[in-house]
């Protein structure tokens, strides 16, 4: 499966980052709006459910779909 880079310069829109949290213990994912200082790896407190560790697993963008 063959994956599509943009070109420099090339519009791709509006997009909103998001940051994925999981639980190494139990699974249990969040997903919240990117904050400046996120990365991949880094612990980001204890999990509500279970007490485990929590790590940002994820980073990534979705386009912002237009309102009507």
């Amino acid at each position: 499966m063959a994956t599509m880079i943009p070109s420099i310069g090339e519009k791709r829109g509006k997009q909103i980052v998001y940051t994925i949290e999981e639980c190494l213990s139990c699974g249990e994912k969040n997903k919240r709006t990117f904050t400046v200082g996120d990365y991949v790896y880094k612990g980001n407190g204890q999990c509500k459910k279970c007490g485990g560790n929590i790590y940002i697993t994820m980073i990534y963008a979705e386009p912002i779909k237009p309102t009507e």
